[in-house]
Parts: structure tokens; sequence; C-alpha cells
């Protein structure tokens, strides 16, 4: 019943869509790229990698598998499909923000993100920034920010994509996205969806991944017109269902299961005056969770935030080398569950940022406060400056504070909850270095953050578990990142590799934070010939701690995917592949007792026309 009503809902959507037919004449305006433009007008001291689709079709389809083989961010997996957590410079999946279109969209219950349910497919590109970002993107920016991206074109096109794949553990992938514009009207729209049995053995054992099943439907469109020359509205829509069984581990099986239904919707309306550029903001996020404890019950516990947002934004050109922005933006958020009670939070926020650019040097200033009657909030604040030495030699800087706000379950938990925390504060420096030639891209960081307040979980004098602000942590390391891309005739190549050095530190018991790998590396090999294609890449993960005073380890690993990709048609508008995953089929877990799968395979078509 649940294959059925999977696939009859993806076809009742690619029948829905509306159809739009390829003008002759098109006159010609400049391409809509970005809500979120301040990701690259207020980064440029800090790295900012961009996925390209290309990247992101390769690694589809979730966002957990796409950043452990493209950017140097640590994965804690509960297991294949299960809960992910990103570790940025050794900070914790709270302390990492996703921004989607702009608006930061982390759990109001835990603080963050599962990357396991983001699905790739439904975004033009994803970005990662590095390091301190609050001022911008405000609660979680500390180790980085993850950004989802949409666009719109209006070159006159009508695009429509559909994929479909079939892999091993009896898994079902599908999508299909479409997008159509005329000069002044421009849309788009995915539906894609993922079903798998899981049940992949578990290498070394005579045991499965008996309670792993899973599935999720994403739905993304949006709209964008211009009234006039010098406005346009745009409006961007985002669904999200999916329900999967959490798998046990080697010693405990489990019969949970978790369901949640996740919404966002936002409209903005843009407008262009000579030197101001204004930006106004209107946004609802909709999230909803049930958890069985026994998957065979009905009995839940649950979880219901509802959160409104209005945010203002005026960019004022002082001359063509000097901008000052204005942000005001308001957060009103309802929550109610089960653990937590029913509770409102209000927050306004005021952020002020200024850059100036020189022909070899540019500086950027920036402030941000937040009110609030749930805690005392800290001034926030960037500076980064940057030099041009030479044509291909650049020298960055960035200083910032950054913060975490408490969440829902830190204030409200009903068995544990404390009302008066205070946020967690991170000052954090980087310097980077950069080369870029022709053909060759290279680059190194090396960053310094300590974080105050920070906000754990620990046992109190009667042993029940309450949230506190606690120990202060300091996190060092450094950064390369490398990329080689060269054609000869029809043969294309393109080599990528990151390597990431972290080292933390408990500075009260002088130990090193558990689930962080002191190193973690990846790289990828592409080739291309005409309609031919293949890739190779790879992943390393250091050993890691995995308890506080530093006697028990995980030891690290290393796996490999590769595939083969075949185009033909005219355009190339068929696309068969064929990628292996695990490719040496490496016994490995990134949390304890939690294997991974071993080796799999995965067969594709894609049709675009």
């Amino acid at each position: 019943m649940k294959k059925l009503k999977f696939f009859t809902l993806f076809l009742l959507f690619c029948c829905a869509l509306p159809a739009y037919a390829q003008r002759d004449s098109i006159t010609q305006l400049d391409e809509v790229l970005l809500s979120d433009v301040k990701l690259y007008k207020n980064s440029r001291a800090q790295v900012v990698s961009v996925l390209s689709d290309s990247i992101i079709a390769k690694n589809e389809p979730s966002l957990s598998t796409l950043l452990k083989f493209n950017a140097p961010i640590y994965f804690k997996e509960n297991g294949n499909g299960m809960v992910s957590s990103p570790s940025f410079r050794g900070t914790t999946a709270s302390q990492t923000a996703v921004v989607w279109n702009g608006i930061n969209i982390n759990s109001q219950f835990n603080g963050q993100t599962d990357f396991n349910t983001v699905n790739t497919s439904g975004y033009d590109n994803i970005a990662v920034r590095a390091g301190g970002g609050s001022v911008l993107y405000g609660s979680g920016a500390i180790g980085g920010s993850i950004h989802l991206n949409n666009r719109f074109a209006f070159d006159g096109e009508f695009r429509n994509k559909v994929g479909l794949e079939i892999g091993s553990f009896d898994t079902r992938i599908f999508n299909y996205s479409t997008e159509a514009s005329s000069e002044r009207t421009s849309v788009y729209a995915n539906f894609s969806g993922i079903e798998s049995d899981n049940d992949h053995k578990y290498l070394g054992t005579e045991k499965r991944n008996e309670n792993g099943d899973f599935y999720n439907l994403s739905m993304s469109a949006g709209i964008a017109h211009w009234l006039n020359d010098k406005n346009i509205l745009r409006f961007y829509s985002d669904y999200y269902q999916g329900e999967r069984a959490f798998s046990g581990t080697l010693t405990a099986p489990s019969k949970s299961k978790y369901g949640d239904i996740n919404s966002r919707n936002m409209l903005e309306w843009k407008g262009f005056y000579h030197a101001f550029t204004s930006s106004v903001k209107l946004a609802f996020l909709d999230e909803n969770y049930k958890y069985f404890e026994n998957r065979n019950r009905e009995s839940f516990t649950f979880g219901h935030a509802q959160t409104y947002i209005a945010k203002y934004d005026l960019t004022y050109d002082l001359n063509p080398n000097m901008t000052l922005h204005g942000i005001a933006d308001y957060r009103y958020t309802d929550g109610k569950g089960s653990d937590v009670g029913e509770n409102v939070r209000n927050i306004a926020a005021f952020a002020i940022l200024f850059n100036h650019n020189f022909e070899k040097f540019f500086y950027e200033l920036s402030a941000r406060k937040e009110i609030t009657d749930t805690y005392e909030s800290p001034l926030l604040f960037a500076v980064s400056t940057g030099y041009s030495l030479t044509s291909f030699y650049d020298v960055t800087f960035n200083f910032s504070r950054n913060f975490r706000i408490p969440t829902y379950n830190d204030l409200f938990w009903s068995s544990g909850g404390n009302p008066d925390l205070d946020p967690e504060t991170s000052f954090q420096g980087e310097l980077g270095q950069q080369l870029h030639f022709k053909d060759f891209e290279f680059g190194v960081v090396a960053y310094l953050m300590k974080i105050e307040n920070l906000l754990r979980w620990v046992p109190d004098a009667t042993g029940l578990w309450r949230p506190v602000n606690t120990e202060s942590v300091r996190n060092y390391g450094l950064e390369f990142r490398g990329k080689y891309e060269k054609s000869y005739g029809n043969h294309n190549f393109v080599v990528n590799a990151n390597y990431g050095y972290t080292k933390t530190n408990d500075e009260v018991k002088d130990k090193e934070l558990i689930y962080t790998p002191n190193h973690k590396a990846t790289g990828s090999f592409g080739y291309s010939f005409e309609s031919l294609s293949f890739f190779y890449q790879f992943l390393y993960n250091g050993s890691i701690y995995t308890s506080s005073d530093n006697n028990y380890e995980l030891e690290g690993y290393t796996v490999s995917n590769a595939g083969i990709g075949y185009s033909f048609g005219k355009n190339d508008f068929i696309n068969l592949g064929l990628e292996v995953r695990n490719l040496y089929n490496k016994a490995y877990q990134s949390l304890p007792s939690r294997p991974m799968p071993g080796r799999s395979i995965n067969s594709s078509l894609t049709i675009k026309f």
C-alpha cells in the first residue's frame, strides 16, 4: 500500500504541472539568481564553496550524502538513512545553521537540521560557508552554515527533467523537475521521493538491519514576476513528508519509528531604486513530528512549532565602492509538544553591514543585536578584510563573535528544561590564502575558535539530566582545498580535493571532545569524453573518541564510490548511469555499534526535454 501511495502521488503531481510554450521572440531581462545575495556579497573573507547541479546529481538524494564527499564536515550517522548530524570545525549539529533562500530553518526543538531529511534535487545549488555567520544568519552559525538556494531564470526556456533510480536494499528514487519563463515571469517546480527497505547486512556478522525502512516525499515550487522594471515579486515553497523506522545497534534492537512533516513558504518583494535596493520577506515555517517508541502501537510523543518571520533589508550604494546594509527582522514562534508544553517566543533583531572596496583591498564591518525576553543576547559583530598581493594570490582575514540560542528542548523540557540558560557565544578568527590560475585553484585557511557558556545536558545532584551553561571549548585547525580542471579537445578532466585538520579541547577537562575526528579528507576525479562520463570519489574520516575521558576510540575509515554514465539521443536528452557505492565493501561505523552498508549498486535513467 505504501508503494502504491508513493507512486500515485508522483503521477498526480506530474499531471498537475502547468505547461508553458517557448516564445519565438524574447525581450531579455537580467537573470535573477538567488534570494540570498548577501551570502556572496558579505562573505568575501570566508570560504564559500558552491556545489553545482552536476555535483549534486552525482550525490543524490540526501544532503548528508552530498556533503560527506564534497565538504570538510564530519557526519555522525545513526545508520544509513537515519539521523545524520554534522560536525563543522569540531562543533555540534546545533552550531551549524541551515539557510533556505536566506532564512535560517534549524529546528525550534533541538536547534539543528537532520541532513538525511533534505532532498538535494529540489535546489539549483548548495553552498557551504565555513566559519561564523551569526550577524547574517542568526543562531547556530558558529562552525559554519549550509545554504539551499533556488534561482529564477528569465531566458524564455521550457525545461523538464525526469529521473528514476533503482538500487540495492530495494531502494527506489525518483524526481521530476520543470521550469519555464517569459520575459517577465518565471516558474519552477520539483517533486522527488525515496523509498527503501534498507535491510542491508552488517558486514562481518550474521545480522541485518531489521528496523531501518524509510520513505520520504519532497515538493518545492516557486514563481517570480516583474511588476515593472524596478519591482519583482518572488514566492518560494517547500514541503517534506517522511517516515522512517529507527535502526537499532549491534547489541540493542529497535522497534521505534519517527514521522515528520515540514513546510516552508516565503514571499519576497524586491525593489531597485537608483542607489537603493529594498527587500521585504514574509515567511512561514511549520514543523511537525511524531515519535513512536513501538511502531506497532498507536501511542506517540509529538512536537509542533509554527514560526512567522518578517524581514526587511535595505541596501544603499554610497558610491560604486561603498555599500551600507540595514537589516531588521522579527520572529514569532508558537511551539508545543508532549515534553515541552506550549510556549511562545518573540525575537527581534537589528543588523548593520558596511562594505568598502578598493582596487586590491577591501574591508567589511557588521554588527547585530537581538531583543527577546527569553534570554540575554550578546552584541554580535564581524570584521573582515582582504588584499590581492598579485593577480593570482589573495590573503583574507576574518574575526567575529557568534552565538547559539537555547532551544525549546533546552528551555522547556518537562523533566529537565532550564529557563535560565544563556546563549552560547563564540569568538572566532581565521586567516586565509588563495592561489588561482587558469586551470588550478588552491586555498588554505587557519582558524581559532573559543566557545563560552557551552550548552550541555549533564546530570544534577539527583541524577536528573538538565541543560546548563558549562565548560568553555577551544577549537583550532587548518583546511585545505584544491581544484584542477582541464580540457584537451573532447576530453575533459576535473579533480577536487579537501582536507581538514581539527583539534578540539574541553578547557576544564583538558580532553578532546567526543565524535570529532582530527582528520577528514575527500577527493574526486571526473572524466568525460563526448557522451561518456566517469567519476570516482572517496572520503577518509580519522578516528574519534567515544568517551569524554578519551579512553575509548572508534577507528577511522575510508570509503569510495565510482560511477559511469552515457548520454544519447538528440541533445543527449537521455542519460543512463550506474554507480557502485562503498566500492571496496568496507565495514565501517561513524558512530559506535551502528554499521553502515557494504557495497551497493544504483542504476539510473534521466530524461531531459
